[in-house]
């Protein structure tokens, strides 16, 4: 019985294999409830310790056709703005995933306070801290700004749990940030294309009485439904067909790999990008080393030299 539950975890409900890391954590869920049930004394020990059967290996390794060049993504937005006003409520939301290197779940619980919008206008020479804060006064409109580097301080995340597994019902629950201790942070430069989509964002769309930046259609959380809706619908306007068909960025969380492939190519060091991402650097090294470029000569004509 044990063994036929553990198979029917490789299958999705349509008969399609399942995605390993999918198998792995259900089968850890199943072997921590038997674990559970060892302790309340319902069984005697985990059945799952008795089975030989090993889960499907999981990729350690970003697979670099997922990656997106700037052009590319800078096309995506584009495509999902020009959806119309309710998509374009989401084009800063994956504008962060990418200019920042976000989870979607940080994104998702991102708060006007924890934004440093700086910029400068271009008419009066004025220098503001906060533009999305600025407005026109008598001397100056303010119309034409020059957006400079800013900065989001990272406090949490509202991943999406269900309302069965919440305390107060929501399907959203707010966490602190992944692999870190409740209260930390952690503090992200931002260049200036994100902060002037962050600016419009606030001018056209406003926040939520709480301060978050993007909420869902009816003002609650952004959920993963609305945003992968518009982000399917905006590959298929900005993409090629053969690029649709391809593994390229084909989910909003692929933009998170494309920041971290871009920031290693430019040069900047492992232990930085990390620290942006809330990686380790192991880790990091781990994941993306399949999507690191450049240097391919160079080795090549050392391994020749060594073998001529």
């Amino acid at each position: 019985m044990v063994r036929r539950v553990l198979e029917s975890l490789c299958v999705r409900l349509d008969g399609k294999p399942a995605a390993a890391s999918t198998v792995q954590r259900k089968r850890a869920t199943l072997y921590n409830v038997l674990g559970y049930a060892v302790e309340l004394e319902l069984i005697t020990s985990n059945p799952v310790d008795r089975v030989q059967w090993t889960a499907p290996e999981v990729a350690q390794s970003i697979d670099r056709r997922v990656v997106a060049n700037p052009a590319q993504v800078a096309a995506l937005l584009e495509a999902v703005k020009s959806l119309g006003k309710r998509a374009d409520k989401v084009t800063a939301f994956f504008g962060c995933l990418y200019y920042a290197g976000m989870r979607p779940s940080e994104a998702a619980d991102l708060r006007r306070g924890d934004c440093d919008l700086p910029g400068r206008c271009v008419d009066c020479g004025t220098d503001f801290d906060d533009l999305a804060a600025v407005k026109p006064s008598a001397s100056c409109d303010h119309e034409k700004i020059e957006y400079r580097w800013g900065r989001l301080v990272l406090a949490g995340t509202s991943p999406r749990a269900g309302s069965h597994w919440t305390d107060d019902g929501g399907s959203h629950e707010r966490r602190g940030l992944k692999h870190r201790a409740r209260q930390e942070t952690r503090t992200v430069p931002i260049p200036p294309r994100l902060v002037e989509l962050l600016c419009a964002h606030a001018e056209n769309h406003g926040g939520g009485p709480d301060g978050r930046f993007f909420r869902g259609l009816h003002g609650g959380p952004l959920s993963e439904s609305v945003y992968d809706r518009w982000w399917k619908l905006a590959r298929e306007r900005a993409l090629t067909e053969a690029q649709v068909s391809s593994p390229l960025v084909r989910r909003p969380y692929d933009l998170r790999h494309a920041a971290a492939s871009l920031w290693l190519n430019a040069g900047v060091p492992p232990t930085e990008v990390a620290r942006r991402l809330g990686h380790g650097v192991a880790v990091l090294l781990r994941v993306y080393a399949n999507c690191i470029d450049g240097g391919d000569d160079t080795m090549n004509d050392k391994i020749g030299d060594a073998l001529g």
